[in-house]
């Protein structure tokens, strides 16, 4: 359960900005709410903002900083990263690391505070605090090559000769199998699924479908497509093999996974998918069934097609889903209709969290979130500096418009258009 993520420093934030779950006093929507033992956070949060006010760029702070946690078991010593951005409208900036940081629930059970400043050179800072109660346990500190642990320090000093300036020494600890880092490790690489539209997880997700849940998956697809109105009734999925021969005498070269060389086969197998959509056709008395290839179906059928399995996996399995630009190809209510499932708590009974930017305003409304749900980005043009800021520091009525205060600008977020007024 993801309760904050902060960043600072990266594209056009140049001051910490703070993304919250946890949610206010505000008793409203109590439907919209996590409760995990004394710990409670926010099942959706949506961002709203102009074209480059920041959107994307919260979204990509977040990707990069869940990126460098996944590979830097990977990185070579004295390697390169291209994944942090800093402020580059400030000279002062510019030379700065990128800072990011998590507060979370791992499964463990247990509350977690991970944070990290970086360059695409070395890391600068690294922390993890572990709350059992109101006063945090410090398992580890690392500024720059000066580590200073308190928990478990027999076991996690002698791994600073494993480490190296350009990774994530929580990485490096859980790859020597440390219990103390184990989850939240695993919360961060697992947990947190970010994209910028389905059709960026097209390969994952065609993959969940050849899986040993593959029935899984393609049953949750189709009730997804069916109840979205989406006329098809059946999906069927069949994995077609192609053996490939080389001709004899030609040497095929080495790949490297992992570091481990490994030569192909000479003869070898493909893999193709072949999916089709059954669509039940009536033309007043007569009922029949007509096949369509998924490549025919439109844009909008696609992407919940993709979504399918990584949405029956965060149902099932609690996770944070965050996507940037969900209304891409989906009409406003399909949006509200996936937006509404992460709220129904028969739906989405392991706690799945949901952030999400969009233009969509028909979703800005107190009927649906909270005040705390709703979050703005606003850019300064005149410094290029992004803020992010919620609702729920206006003072506003439970009765109030919101879609029709945000178009008017009374929060802020929106483009002003020069010229003829709109």
């Amino acid at each position: 359960m993801l309760i904050q993520f902060s960043v600072k420093n990266y594209m056009s934030f140049k001051e910490k900005a703070v993304l919250a779950l946890n949610p206010s006093s505000d008793s409203e929507h109590p439907e919209n709410i996590i409760e995990k033992d004394c710990y409670k956070a926010s099942k959706i949060l949506s961002i709203y903002g102009a074209n480059a006010s920041g959107k994307t760029s919260l979204f990509k702070a977040m990707t990069s900083a869940v990126l460098m946690i996944k590979n830097s078991n990977y990185i070579q010593v004295n390697q390169i990263n291209n994944l942090f951005v800093p402020f580059k409208f400030d000279e002062k900036s510019i030379a700065e690391p990128s800072e990011f940081e998590f507060i979370f629930i791992a499964d463990d059970g247990n509350r977690y505070v991970y944070g990290f400043s970086a360059d695409n050179k070395r890391i600068l800072e690294e922390y993890l605090y572990l709350y059992k109660t109101q006063r945090p346990t410090m398992i580890f500190e690392r500024r720059a090559d000066e580590y200073e642990f308190k928990s478990q320090k027999a076991i996690l000093e002698p791994l600073i000769r494993f480490n190296t300036p350009n990774k994530l020494f929580l990485a490096t600890a859980t790859n020597w199998n440390t219990e103390s880092t184990m989850a939240p490790y695993k919360w961060l690489t697992e947990k947190l699924i970010t994209f910028t539209d389905a059709f960026s997880l097209a390969n994952l997700s065609l993959a969940m479908y050849k899986s040993q849940k593959k029935e899984d998956y393609i049953k949750f697809t189709e009730n997804l497509l069916q109840t979205a109105d989406i006329n098809i009734s059946k999906i069927n999925i069949k994995v077609k093999k192609t053996k490939v021969s080389m001709p004899i005498g030609l040497t095929l070269p080495q790949i490297t996974v992992n570091g481990q060389a490994i030569t192909p086969n000479a003869d070898q197998e493909l893999e193709q998918l072949e999916i089709h959509t059954e669509h039940l056709i009536s033309d007043g008395e007569n009922e029949a069934k007509y096949m369509l290839g998924i490549g025919e179906e439109s844009s909008g059928t696609n992407q919940l097609f993709i979504l399918g399995p990584f949405l029956k996996d965060a149902f099932d399995n609690g996770l944070v889903v965050v996507i940037d630009e969900i209304d891409k190809s989906l009409h406003p209510f399909i949006v509200k209709y996936l937006v509404n499932m992460f709220r129904d708590e028969e739906i989405n009974r392991g706690g799945a969290q949901l952030i999400f930017t969009t233009h969509d305003t028909s979703l800005l409304s107190l009927s649906t979130f909270r005040k705390d749900q709703i979050y703005f980005t606003e850019k300064n043009n005149k410094t290029g500096v992004s803020d992010l800021y919620s609702l729920d520091e206006f003072s506003v009525r439970k009765t109030e418009n919101i879609e029709k205060g945000y178009l008017l600008g009374r929060y802020g977020a929106i483009p002003y258009i020069r010229g003829e007024e709109l």
